[in-house]
C-alpha cells in the first residue's frame, strides 16, 4: 500500500518536473521572441533615422547645389572648341534648337552644336529674314518673291510669290503664313511644309478690317494672331485680331474667333504664340497677354503696362516668357514675364547694349564683346568680354554656351 503511494508521489512529482521544464522552455522561447522582437524595432529605428538623414543630406545638398546654381556668379569662361565661319555676305543668325541657322544673301546653312555645318541652302535673296519653331524654319526675301521651308534635314518646300512678301512665320508643324503686299489691299496667304499653297487666303484693307503690321501663327498651325493698323473717322487705330483654322473655327464668319480694339493708337508692330493657348502683343504703351484655352474666345488675361515717361527700347519673346527693356529717362529697366503675363523678375540695366535675346531659360544682352546673363530668378550669371565679338549668343545650359563672331563659332563654357 505504502510502496503503491510511493510510486504515485514519484509519478505526481515527475509529472510536475515536466510541467515546470516545458515552461521554463517557453518562458525561454518567449524571451528570445521579445528580445527578437525587440531588436528588429531596434534595427527598424536605425534604418529610418540613417534614412532620414541620408534624405536630408541629400535634400539638402539639393538645395545648396540649386541654391548655388541660381546665384553663383560665372568670372570666366573657357573655350571648349573653335572653328571658322566661311565668307559671304552677312545677314544674320536665328537659334534653332540648340543649334543654329545662318543665312547670308547667297544662301542658308544649319550649324550644329560643334560649329560643324549640317545641310546648305544656296540661293539669292536681297534682304533675308528666318523664322523658327519647333523642327521648322522659314527663310524669305523681304519685300522679295521667294521663301524656303527647311527642317533639320534640309529644304522642303520653295514658294515663288506673284507678290512681295513684307512678313512670314512658320508653325512647328512647317505651316508657313505671309503677308503679301499689293497697291490698295494686301493678303495674309498660307502654305504647307513642303511649300504647296492651301486653300486659305484672308485679304485685307486699310478702309476694311485694315493693314496687317505682324502677324503670328500657333505651334499646331491651327491659330493665327494679326496686328491690324485701321482707320477710324480719319484716325490710325491698333486692333489684335485671332483667327481659327481647326474644325472649332468652320462656324465662325471669316473664321475671326477674337478682335480685341483697346489699344487705341498704341501700335502692336509685333505678336507672338508663346505656345499653343498663350499669346502676347507688344505694343508701344506695354504688353498684353492673351488665353486661347477656348479657341473660339480669346481672352485677355494681363497687362504689363508702362508708367508715364516710359518707353519701350527693346522686346523679347520665347516659349515660356515674354519681356521688355524700358527707359525713363534716368536708367534702363529689363522686365520679365511668364505665358500668364505674372512678372517673373525686373532688373536694372546698365549696358549699352545692341541685342536682347532669350535663349533657353536665360535673358542674353550683348554688344561688340560685352554681354550680361541673366537667369529667369533675375540673378546675374555672367558679366564680361568675350574675345572675338558677338553676333550671336546661345545658351546651351546652365553654363554651356555658343558663341558667333563674323570669323568663327566657339564652344564656352562658363567657370568659377
Amino acid at each position: 500500500m505504502e510502496n503503491r503511494r510511493e510510486r504515485e508521489d514519484r509519478k505526481r512529482m515527475l509529472r510536475e518536473r515536466m510541467i515546470d521544464s516545458e515552461t521554463l522552455e517557453r518562458q525561454r522561447e518567449e524571451e528570445l521572441e521579445r528580445s527578437y522582437r525587440e531588436q528588429r524595432r531596434k534595427y527598424r529605428r536605425v534604418k529610418t533615422i540613417v534614412t532620414v538623414l541620408v534624405l536630408l543630406l541629400a535634400a539638402g545638398g539639393i538645395l545648396a547645389y540649386r541654391y548655388y546654381s541660381l546665384h553663383h556668379q560665372y568670372r570666366e569662361y573657357s573655350v571648349q572648341w573653335e572653328k571658322e565661319l566661311a565668307g559671304g555676305t552677312f545677314s544674320g543668325y536665328e537659334s534653332y534648337g540648340e543649334n543654329v541657322i545662318k543665312y547670308t544673301r547667297d544662301g542658308a546653312a544649319y550649324l550644329g552644336a560643334d560649329g560643324g555645318e549640317i545641310w546648305n541652302q544656296p540661293y539669292e535673296m536681297t534682304s533675308p529674314f528666318a523664322e523658327t519653331r519647333g523642327d521648322y524654319a522659314v527663310i524669305a526675301d523681304k519685300n522679295g518673291y521667294s521663301l524656303y521651308i527647311c527642317d533639320k534635314s534640309g529644304c522642303q518646300g520653295v514658294v515663288t510669290t506673284t507678290l512681295p512678301i513684307s512678313r512670314a512665320s512658320i508653325s512647328a508643324t512647317g505651316v508657313t503664313v505671309v503677308i503679301l503686299e499689293d497697291t490698295g489691299s494686301n493678303y495674309i496667304a498660307f502654305y504647307d511644309k513642303t511649300g504647296t499653297k492651301l486653300q486659305i487666303e484672308i485679304q485685307t484693307t486699310l478702309a476694311g478690317n485694315g493693314y496687317p503690321l505682324d502677324l503670328c501663327v500657333s505651334p499646331n498651325g491651327m491659330l493665327l494672331m494679326v496686328s491690324y493698323v485701321y482707320l477710324d473717322q480719319g484716325s490710325m487705330q491698333n486692333q489684335v485680331v485671332f483667327y481659327n483654322f481647326d474644325d472649332e473655327g468652320q462656324n465662325v464668319t471669316d473664321r475671326l474667333v477674337g478682335g480685341f480694339r483697346d489699344y487705341g493708337s498704341s501700335m502692336a508692330a509685333r505678336v507672338r504664340f508663346l505656345d499653343d493657348t498663350h499669346a502676347c502683343a507688344f505694343a508701344q504703351d506695354g504688353l498684353r497677354f492673351y488665353s486661347l484655352e477656348n479657341t473660339v474666345q480669346p481672352e485677355l488675361t494681363a497687362q504689363a503696362d508702362l508708367a508715364e515717361g516710359e518707353q519701350i527700347d527693346s522686346i523679347l519673346y520665347s516659349e515660356s516668357y515674354a519681356g521688355m527693356v524700358v527707359s525713363d529717362g534716368s536708367g534702363r529697366s529689363l522686365r520679365m514675364y511668364d505665358e500668364g503675363g505674372r512678372e517673373v523678375f525686373r532688373t536694372d540695366v546698365d549696358l549699352e547694349y545692341e541685342t536682347a535675346e532669350i535663349s533657353g531659360d536665360h535673358v542674353l544682352l550683348y554688344r561688340d564683346s560685352e554681354c550680361k546673363i541673366y537667369n529667369m530668378n533675375g540673378n546675374l550669371k555672367y558679366s564680361g568680354a568675350l574675345d572675338g565679338g558677338i553676333d550671336k549668343l546661345i545658351c546651351l545650359g546652365e553654363r554651356s554656351y555658343i558663341q558667333i563672331s563674323p570669323q568663327s563659332v566657339k564652344g564656352l563654357e562658363l567657370r568659377k
